[in-house]
């Protein structure tokens, strides 16, 4: 299974990778994003739980840090400046959900944000603003436009886009959501980034954890607390929150006395934080056991984890016999 601590590493300093992207090197901004990302979507998951507004609120910051990257004041402090950035998305996410806000309050919301994010007149770059523009055209025509419409044109209403394309407010949200996140991997794609170390840890965290859970059904449960500290800080999303490694091992008895297995399917990783996420496969004779999927933040001490925050999605509805 490999070693229970990970080589957290340590690459360029931040404040470098600040002053590489002002200068128009798209790996510099490609490889400061990749380095918080795995915080970020902590966060994110923190403040809006397992929902697509948190993977919504991560791309959001990427393209608002893109844009308004020139505008900070100290590169050494941008660790703390896309949390801000990232805090902000949630609220205006949280901020959507209110039952009792109306849509000029919503509209209101949107345009706000928008004026934070019209990307190409606050790129100063060339360099950076002709990557965007690569990435643009491999998207699907009507994502295109729609991010288009949004980012770099006059109209960033959702109400005005949806009568600009002829297209429900609905799909119009869709379509940029679909498009934020083909948008930012393809810019981190196309960024050329050199951190080949960074790929090796993440393919290395997935398999670890791939591993582990694998073992679970097995018998290995106790050689997979050993990977946490015995004080280990838990905590379940809309449950209870703790202190031990054992309530860990408790919720391990619970699924897989259950005939539950836990599929990892993605990892996000960068220096002690990884973001796990995977799917619950119920047994046929119990399908609604565990709701389809989990995300699970991980921060890491020198050789164990000693916090712990698991997110599930929503369970779909049963229907009736």
């Amino acid at each position: 299974m490999g070693q229970v601590g990970f080589d957290q590493g340590r690459g360029q300093p931040d404040a470098a990778l600040v002053m590489a992207a002002r200068f128009g090197e798209a790996h510099g901004f490609g490889l400061l994003f990749e380095r918080y990302r795995p915080q970020l979507h902590a966060i994110a998951l923190s403040m809006l739980g397992y929902t697509g507004d948190a993977e919504d609120a991560v791309h959001d910051t990427f393209l608002t840090a893109l844009a308004r990257l020139d505008g900070l004041r100290d590169p050494a402090a941008v660790g703390g400046w896309l949390h801000s950035v990232l805090r902000n998305h949630c609220l205006m996410a949280l901020r959507r959900r209110r039952p009792r806000a109306g849509p000029a309050e919503t509209e209101r919301a949107f345009r706000e944000l928008a004026d934070e994010e019209r990307i190409e007149s606050r790129i100063e770059s060339r360099d950076l603003r002709d990557w965007v523009w690569a990435a643009l055209a491999h998207l699907p025509e009507m994502q295109r436009a729609t991010v288009m419409l949004r980012y770099f044109g006059s109209s960033p209403g959702y109400e005005q886009i949806a009568a600009i394309l002829g297209v429900p407010v609905g799909t119009v949200r869709s379509r940029l959501s679909d498009a934020k996140i083909r948008l930012s991997e393809l810019l981190l794609a196309s960024a050329g980034l050199p951190d080949r170390e960074h790929h090796k840890l993440v393919a290395e965290r997935l398999a670890f954890y791939t591993e582990e859970y694998r073992s679970l059904q097995h018998g290995g449960k106790e050689r997979v607390l050993a990977h946490y500290a015995e004080d280990l800080d838990i905590a379940f999303a809309g449950g209870p929150r703790g202190v031990g490694r054992h309530l860990f091992g408790e919720a391990i008895d619970e699924d897989v006395g259950a005939g539950v297995r836990h599929q990892p399917v993605r990892a996000l990783a960068s220096a002690n934080v990884t973001v796990l996420e995977g799917d619950f496969v119920n047994p046929p004779e119990n399908p609604f056991h565990c709701p389809p999927s989990f995300a699970i933040v991980l921060v890491h001490g020198e050789r164990q984890v000693r916090v712990m925050r698991v997110h599930t999605s929503e369970r779909p509805p049963r229907l009736e016999e």
